[in-house]
């Protein structure tokens, strides 16, 4: 390590003056560049006269602590960037052609780097600070693999990555390099999905406003066998954007055969939205790369109603993990109430299937049936373009309908003017198309939400169906300006009658999904801060992903840990005075008993370096207000101690019975 710093020194003096951006290295291979005449940028404020027709607005840009906010990014004109106030700009790089017939690339803020060493790390921190970059995200999957972020940098990220290459010091060094709008699908339609990224389509000032699909693709499997049912009018099985990824034929439940000619628009449609084929080049991409169950029925008005129930049984015993429903009925029926029951109780061989409804289209207070008929059910709403319940006002501009709302909302997705898969030839949607642009409705919306509960399963297929909802729920985006609030009987975060819990998050819901680990985290005075997954662990050093450090709660922070499993505090996980904790416990894998009320509150130390926990009480003492629910917890009381009311009996958090 010595010799390393050695060269450390040297390279400073000698490497850090020169730079260039003629080159990148990729592997151990020198790549010349050509420079272009454009500029992508990024910048934290608007200058005056700046066409922003011409903008393209990149809402993949991961903010970094010291950058509140981003005015927009993009690619733009050398005339253009002149015309910039340069105090606005926080990073800028020029394009690049591989040769002179490629298109133009440039390079993102970001960097990788590989180090040569486990070892290594503490030479890549002080070589980042050095150059003034930030290390904002280490590889699970590849431990010797870091991110570093260029924004507020004295050089773009070309010339940053050659020069820590060039150092010597790291085995490589590589740009992280964007062609054109072909960021994360080749589907020719892709760039009109602003339901999965949102660029500013429709309105530039509500960009990023999406169901956060492009970090959800980095972490799920590139193929999942779970099985999304879509009960509607059929779904065109042979359609090329959706032929591979089909189940099998559509399952007539009115006739009940299998018909692989019933096909319908509308089915199709939503069918496009959870599972339309990836990166094929063709049209459109789907949120879920699974299999997809066509159940079909006849919707008119002389439909037997009761065959929908038929469907959902269908699609329980037929494997279906999540059934998608993008319909409802102006009467109440017992054979459907009993058929969702089915399906949640018994579907997955007890862990119940995700059952998905759309809200219904009359903008009104109420929601439709059977979407309010079980608690259970994921009840869905749908969002305009600009963040906000669609309505017969909201900024998209269509006026005959809007999404309707009430006690039973619980989540919103994007519901108009979605981009999807229509039945070929002229019988669909647009008979001059294989695709539609317009698909609108809650019935465009609840689709989202199904896929995501399948993304959900497909990391983690040994949830409920209530852990899943409660996933979904918990880790919603808070969006369009309503004054979201705790409200009783929702348990999830905080929630609005026209909104939910908010709009639909897959990558956050995907990381619910699976363990959470806290460490190097400060949560500062104003923060609050929901964490939710299956397990969450918080401390100095709670896995082997550098860098280390304390989790710290300072005064005026509120922080909640939510998990399904367990809450672990270890060594290193610090709650300074005024600060908020709540721990939340909602089914833990062994059965607590009264004697050891010490798993419902995990313990704590004081420092990272203590070899002996505090407890519970302890840190109960140094914090404003603590939480702690567990199932086994009928009540919570605060008054100097925590004091846990099970079975009838008080005990305190050492398992002392304190009273009845």
């Amino acid at each position: 390590m010595i010799k390393k710093y050695i060269i450390l020194i040297f390279s400073l003096v000698y490497l850090i003056p020169i730079f260039s951006q003629d080159h990148y290295w990729y592997g151990n291979k020198r790549v010349p560049l050509i420079l272009s005449n454009q500029k992508y940028v990024i910048v934290n404020q608007l200058s005056n006269g700046l066409n922003l027709d011409t903008i393209v607005i990149d809402s993949s840009i991961t903010l970094i602590p010291t950058i509140e906010k981003i005015a927009y990014s993009g690619v733009i004109s050398d005339a253009q960037y002149n015309e910039l106030d340069q105090s606005t700009v926080i990073y800028s790089v020029p394009t690049f052609k591989l040769s002179e017939a490629t298109d133009d690339i440039f390079a993102s803020q970001y960097f990788y780097i590989k180090l040569k060493e486990s070892d290594d790390f503490d030479l890549l921190a002080e070589y980042a600070s050095l150059n003034n970059v930030l290390i904002v995200e280490h590889s699970n999957y590849l431990p010797l693999w870091y991110v570093l972020s260029c924004i507020n940098c004295d050089r773009n990220a070309v010339e940053m990555a050659n020069i820590f290459y060039e150092s010597g010091l790291f085995e490589y060094a590589e740009p992280d390099f964007w062609q054109g709008n072909d960021l994360f699908s080749n589907d020719s339609l892709f760039d009109q999905q602003w339901n999965l990224r949102n660029t500013g389509q429709y309105d530039i000032m509500f960009s990023g406003i999406d169901i956060n699909y492009d970090s959800a693709c980095s972490i799920v499997p590139e193929l999942s066998d779970v099985i999304i049912a879509v009960l509607d009018q059929g779904i065109q099985y042979d359609h090329p954007d959706l032929t591979t990824n089909m189940w099998g034929p559509n399952y007539d439940i009115d006739k009940k055969k299998i018909s692989s000619n019933l096909r319908g628009a509308h089915g199709t449609a939503c069918a496009g939205i959870i599972g339309a084929i990836s990166n094929n080049g063709l049209g459109i991409s789907g949120i879920f790369n699974g299999k997809l169950m066509s159940i079909s029925h006849d919707f008119s008005n002389k439909s037997i109603r009761k065959n929908r129930g038929d469907g959902i049984c269908y699609a329980v015993d037929n494997g279906a993990a999540v059934i998608s429903n993008s319909w409802g009925c102006k009467v109440n029926l017992t054979a459907i109430d009993e058929a969702i029951d089915y399906a949640l109780e018994k579907g997955r061989n007890g862990l119940g299937c995700v059952v998905v409804f759309a809200t219904g289209n009359d903008d009104i207070n109420q929601i439709a049936y059977p979407a309010n008929s079980d608690e259970r059910i994921i009840a869905v709403g749908a969002i305009s373009p600009c963040g906000e319940r669609k309505s017969k006002i909201s900024c998209d501009g269509e006026s005959k309908w809007g999404s309707q709302f009430g006690p039973e909302l619980d989540i919103m997705a994007p519901g108009v003017l979605i981009p999807t898969t229509d039945l070929t030839g002229k019988k669909g949607l647009d008979n001059t198309s294989d695709y539609t642009s317009s698909f609108n409705g809650t019935s465009a919306a609840c689709p989202h939400v199904a896929a995501v509960a399948g993304l959900i399963l497909s990391v983690n297929p040994t949830l409920t169906a209530k852990q899943v909802a409660d996933i979904i729920e918990s880790t919603a985006q808070r969006v369009g300006g309503y004054e979201y609030a705790p409200t009783e009987g929702r348990p999830n975060g905080k929630w609005h009658e026209q909104m939910g819990y908010g709009l639909v998050d897959a990558y956050a819901a995907v990381l619910a999904a699976q363990p959470k680990h806290i460490q190097n985290q400060v949560y500062l005075l104003g923060q609050e801060v929901y964490e939710y997954a299956t397990e969450i662990t918080a401390g100095y050093a709670v896995t082997d992903n550098k860098p280390y450090g304390n989790v710290i709660l300072e005064a005026g922070s509120d922080v909640t840990l939510r998990a399904m499993e367990q809450v672990v505090l270890k060594p290193g996980f610090h709650a300074k005075a005024g600060s908020k904790l709540h721990i939340k416990v909602d089914s833990p894998t062994t059965t607590q008993s009264a004697s050891s009320p010490q798993q419902l509150a995990p313990r704590t130390s004081s420092a990272p370096t203590d070899n002996k926990d505090a407890t519970m009480e302890e840190v109960i003492n140094t914090v404003e207000s603590v939480s702690v629910f567990a199932p086994s917890a009928q009540k919570i009381i605060f008054n100097g101690q925590l004091l846990i009311i099970h079975d009838g009996k008080m005990y305190n958090v050492m398992g002392v019975e304190v009273g009845e």
